[in-house]
């Protein structure tokens, strides 16, 4: 199998407080975009590709992951990033992918009065990956383990599957607290007995 290298494309904004691209990013490669002037800003991302896209939002000093999801294809999504955070958009497909930034500077506070969201985590405690389902969002197969930081409006559904049937493992509230983590396995657990499986 042939590795191809990532590219890393820097797209650095001078100030403003708004604005729009159109940018293609090529096949198995990465578009990053770093505003850095600005303190925090809101961007949404507006996948125009048949393609699933990879958006993380890194930490440009740790290098550590702050949230990050996949983007379905024909999706859009708003994601907040943090003057210490650069956005990255990954395509892994083999094909070019189409996306649509428009980006606004704004606080955490006045993007969760035009569409509340929650930022928590996903927790894997277990040695097995759990594929889970978001529908409109994307569908992570959480790693053994591992943690998933996502940001998910107020209504969202989490589904899990069972023996090939799909089942509602979540609805996405405000009785979840912001930057908590949620032990996945047990959810399941939980919701099974719920659900006489």
């Amino acid at each position: 199998m042939k590795t191809l290298s990532i590219f890393l494309l820097f797209v650095v904004l001078i100030s403003c407080s708004t604005s729009k691209s159109v940018v293609v990013i090529p096949a198995q490669q990465t578009l990053i975009y770093d505003l850095s002037n600005l303190d925090i800003y809101a961007c949404e991302i507006n996948n125009k590709s048949n393609q699933e896209v990879g958006v993380q939002v890194i930490n440009k000093f740790s290098g550590k992951n702050i949230r990050g999801f996949g983007l379905n294809h024909h999706a859009k999504e708003i994601v907040l990033v943090e003057k210490e955070g650069m956005l990255t958009l990954k395509n892994s497909s083999n094909q070019p992918i189409k996306i649509v930034l428009s980006t606004e500077e704004t606080t955490r506070e006045a993007v969760a009065m035009k569409e509340p969201f929650v930022t928590f985590t996903l927790r894997n405690n277990t040695a097995k990956s759990i594929p889970l389902i978001i529908p409109g969002v994307m569908n992570p197969n959480l790693s053994p383990f591992s943690n998933s930081g996502v940001d998910l409006k107020i209504g969202q559904e989490i589904l899990f599957k069972e023996k090939g049937k799909t089942y509602q493992l979540l609805i996405v509230d405000q009785s979840i607290e912001m930057n908590s983590k949620l032990d996945v396995a047990q959810l399941i657990k939980d919701r099974k007995v719920d659900l006489g499986l």
